[in-house]
């Protein structure tokens, strides 16, 4: 089995978008959207409750952690959740039921095969929000916590950056 990627070229994270608004696949674009700016867990998103999440500008996403729903999101959450009740879970496909991965994953397969995108799956959208988060922060110390790894070079192997770590700290302090 190939490791799923993160999605690093942010021109293709807006052709996946676009492509999920094509389609109407508004409950498959809000999952794609939590995970990859919120590093959710798809476990949890699955356990998600329409009462936690609708009319909501913050949603929690760690201990202590919250993280602030764009427009774009609030609105896909008002269209997913229109004829469901508040202890309705947000991503099943039936009412009452728990979602599962496997409709998700197919169709992220054939959205991926469309545009022409492979080495990527829905396991990859985790590894993106770290890749991006790697990029604009450094900040390995919240990613080794995050994503649980034990060391930094698991973090950043599940991130695929292939840096050395001793390579960021040899001009030292200018104090």
């Amino acid at each position: 089995m190939i490791k799923g990627l993160p999605i690093k070229n942010i021109k293709d994270i807006k052709k996946i978008k676009k492509k999920y608004k094509e389609k109407e696949m508004y409950l498959d674009l809000l999952m794609f959207l939590l995970v990859i700016n919120a590093g959710l867990k798809m476990a949890t998103i699955f356990e998600m409750k329409v009462s936690q999440i609708k009319g909501k500008k913050y949603i929690p996403i760690a201990k202590g952690i919250t993280f602030l729903l764009t427009n774009e999101m609030r609105e896909l959450i008002n269209i997913v959740t229109a004829d469901k009740e508040p202890n309705d879970f947000v991503f099943a496909r039936k009412v009452k039921d728990k979602a599962s991965r496997y409709g998700y994953y197919y169709n992220f397969k054939d959205i991926r095969a469309e545009l022409g995108l492979y080495n990527i799956s829905i396991d990859s959208w985790r590894r993106t929000f770290g890749f991006h988060h790697f990029q604009k922060y450094h900040d390995l110390f919240f990613l080794q916590w995050y994503f649980n790894q034990n060391t930094a070079e698991l973090a950043m192997d599940y991130i695929d950056v292939h840096e050395p770590l001793s390579a960021r700290f040899k001009q030292g302090l200018e104090l």
